[in-house]
């Protein structure tokens, strides 16, 4: 490590590592995710290295050692910079891809749903058709019992059977329903 003397070497230093500094981002932003992130890791060292190779050329000089100071100071704030800059990037990709996960994760949802609102219907057709064709055969059992007399004994049996048929398939039609 060489050092840097006297302000007018700082400086002169300091605006050569800027632009190298942000091109080596520039570039490596355009490369992807990780390679900024190795990118920032590099180029910050290089910043804190440049503010550890910096001395005035008159240690008693005040103004050159608080000019030297300050040029410290702009690439130390150049590099939090960096570093604010990236993370907010970084964090702003983490949060697109929790976004895109989120709503992946509502389609798959939604889709499950619907998958199994269509699995329910398809397992109830049977049922369906069971409830239907026990309404009918009730329909059917109710105009045969209309069709016989009360007067006659025999169809008269026949009537109180076909009501207690009737009620054991509407007892039945509803346990279906219920499903």
């Amino acid at each position: 490590m060489n050092n840097i003397i006297g302000f007018e070497a700082c400086t002169k230093e300091l605006k050569r590592l800027l632009d190298e500094v942000s091109e080596n981002i520039k570039t490596a932003g355009a490369q992807g995710p990780e390679a900024l992130h190795e990118a920032v890791m590099i180029e910050s060292r290089k910043l804190v290295d440049f503010t550890n190779q910096t001395e005035p050329k008159d240690i008693f000089d005040t103004v050159e050692v608080e000019n030297v100071r300050k040029i410290d100071q702009t690439a130390n704030e150049t590099r939090r910079e960096i570093f604010g800059e990236s993370a907010n990037t970084i964090i702003s990709r983490m949060h697109d891809r929790i976004a895109q996960l989120n709503q992946f994760e509502k389609a798959v949802k939604q889709k499950a749903a619907e998958n199994e609102r269509e699995a329910r219907q398809i397992r109830l057709i049977p049922v369906r058709n069971a409830i239907d064709a026990a309404t009918e055969t009730v329909e059917a059992f109710k105009k045969a019992k209309e069709a016989l007399a009360d007067d006659q004994a025999d169809e008269a049996g026949v009537k109180a059977k076909i009501d207690g048929v009737v009620r054991a398939i509407t007892a039945l039609e509803m346990a279906a329903q219920d499903l």
